[in-house]
């Protein structure tokens, strides 16, 4: 009897915790919160070619009418155009853009949890 309940609990357990099922809660709490600090760069034989800051998630690609994904990832941020990890007026002023990472490519995500942004200058009069 006890052998029973104690295998039932533990299959209650691995239904609602599996390690896949909390990866997917986890995911879902961060979409919902809204991580922006995300940055993506891109290097090229070890040197950085491109940065943007200000990424919310980095999403893979699925067909609209097929179950598999598709071989690049996507995203939206502000584009890093001095490489300077500062977001600048200018940069701002450009609005997220929309990039796409293709699979054979050398980038890196992470969450930066604070991106410096540049101060618009008052004028008093």
């Amino acid at each position: 009897m006890f052998l029973a309940i104690a295998i039932g609990l533990f299959s209650i357990y691995r239904l609602f915790f599996a390690p896949e099922r909390i990866n997917l809660i986890s995911r879902t709490i961060e979409t919902t919160l809204g991580f922006d600090n995300g940055v993506v760069e891109f290097y090229s034989g070890g040197v950085l070619v491109k940065r943007f800051l200000k990424v919310e998630k980095l999403t893979t690609a699925k067909g609209t009418y097929e179950k598999t994904t598709r071989p690049y990832r996507f995203g939206y941020g502000y584009i890093d155009l001095n490489l300077d990890g500062v977001l600048n007026k200018n940069e701002k002023k450009l609005g997220k853009v929309y990039f796409e990472i293709p699979s054979p490519r050398d980038y890196v995500y992470y969450d930066a949890k604070f991106i410096p942004e540049e101060k618009e200058e008052k004028i008093e009069k």
